[in-house]
């Protein structure tokens, strides 16, 4: 694959003159056009954390269930254009597992990406939970939590076990009869790996972000604790692919990946120096890179990073993301690049962005929490012009004390929306999966 690098470092201007308290712009009133597309029942002691779709008869959530053991298994259902249904995947030798991100380009074509995990109790103190190297993962390094998804960082706060250090990915193929488990090279020793983004363009084009962690390494040193992966599926095998070097010359951890096509894949990425990050957008056109350094709002010492991004169309790519705080971000990254140039967007009103996807109609859609501190997650949706806020549905809100959605995403052909998560529920771990549908399926 070729890697030839065009620097495309564009100036800052568009955002000199924002001012630091970003004021999100007015949205539109609060609706509830969601329902619930599976009760909770249907999924006690269940999490989501990925959800996809190629049409309407054809949708994949994945995450894991937890037994009354509290061993946990990789968790798959299926809608066929009539209800959602349990799927079993492929072995995993009798390990504990779970899927964390799912890519679909058509009904016999779906790939799964997760982990093998140690059991996951839910206890009072995360001092429970403890990391290969004995730390407890209350004590894990932010730089470490605000790299990874919302969802891996979100359980690992809670006291989650971490993956198994120097153990591979879990990496499994659906051809439309069953799921076939695909074998990948596992970290260097005594690093842990986590799963961050898969994305599916075409059937021969697969992009897989992954990061590898040094428990051993300084936090503040990100060159020796952290490495970033980029893995493409060809159509024949798996292989990497090495980023070219930020414009500054630094090496880049490669985060969200999206496209419309093999010759139309953006990838956002971080490079960071001295303790400030800086947001990157490499673009692959079937041939070569290029890069483009993301503008930021304003200027911010610990910096910012990219870690959503979403196309509309070709040549076309909306980029979200935060500033590099530990835990709560005090900034909201909101812009596009509409092929020729970087076109600023207001920001949606959620403290932070979660989750982003994109419907059938272009609209773009982002899951976050509201500033007002509700603890349900909140939906909105950007038509091109305003930011317009949903709530997620009242026969949710009104049952259930909290919900997290850890995933969005349009069904292609139609103008239906999907949202994967978990909500609080009468279960073994106390949360049931979550699956909520905008529009009709």
């Amino acid at each position: 694959m070729a890697t030839a690098l065009a620097a495309c470092v564009l100036a800052l201007a568009p955002y000199a003159t924002q001012a630091h308290a970003q004021t999100p712009a007015p949205a539109e009133q609060r609706n509830t056009s969601w329902r619930l597309a599976l009760p909770l029942s249907g999924a006690e002691s269940t999490d989501f954390y990925d959800v996809t779709a190629t049409g309407r008869t054809d949708a994949w959530a994945v995450g894991r269930k937890t037994d009354e053991s509290l061993a946990t298994a990789p968790a798959v259902k299926h809608w066929d254009g009539t209800r959602w249904s349990d799927v079993p995947t492929a072995g995993t030798g009798g390990r504990p597992a779970q899927w964390e991100a799912v890519a679909a380009s058509a009904p016999d074509d779906v790939w799964a990406a997760g982990t093998y995990t140690d059991i996951e109790a839910r206890t009072a103190s995360p001092a429970a939970a403890r990391t290969p190297d004995g730390r407890t993962a209350a004590r894990l390094p932010d730089t470490l939590l605000d790299r990874l998804p919302d969802a891996t960082a979100d359980r690992l706060r809670k006291g989650a076990a971490l993956p198994q250090a120097t153990g591979a990915i879990v990496l499994q193929h659906w051809n439309g009869t069953r799921w076939k488990a695909v074998s990948r090279p596992a970290p260097a020793d005594g690093w842990i790996r986590f799963v961050l983004e898969l994305k599916s363009v075409s059937a021969d084009s697969v992009w897989l972000t992954t990061m590898d962690w040094n428990p051993t390494a300084d936090p503040g040193d990100p060159d020796k604790a952290y490495a970033g992966h980029l893995e493409h599926w060809d159509g024949r095998g798996w292989s990497r692919t090495k980023l070219p070097q930020a414009p500054d010359g630094r090496p880049v951890q490669p985060l969200g990946v999206t496209g419309t096509g093999p010759d139309d894949v953006w990838v956002s990425a971080l490079t960071e120096a001295g303790g400030v990050a800086t947001p990157l957008l490499y673009r692959f056109d079937g041939r070569r890179w290029t890069v483009r350094t993301v503008p930021v709002p304003y200027e911010y010492g610990p910096g910012w990073m990219a870690n959503h991004i979403v196309s509309t169309r070709r040549g076309t790519v909306h980029v979200l993301g935060k500033t590099n705080d530990p835990q709560v971000p005090t900034g909201v990254l909101s812009t596009r690049w509409d092929g020729r140039a970087w076109q600023p967007t207001s920001v949606p009103g959620v403290d932070e962005v979660n989750a982003a996807g994109v419907d059938g109609s272009g609209n773009v859609w982002v899951a976050g929490w509201a500033p007002q501190g509700s603890s349900h997650t909140l939906l909105s949706r950007w038509d091109g012009h305003t930011w317009t806020d949903e709530e997620l549905p009242a026969d949710l809100t009104s049952t259930s004390a909290g919900s997290t959605v850890f995933d969005v995403e349009g069904v292609p052909g139609t103008r239906a929306v999907l949202a994967a998560g978990n909500a609080e529920c009468e279960s073994v771990t106390g949360v049931c999966g979550l699956l909520a549908a905008r529009g009709a399926l």
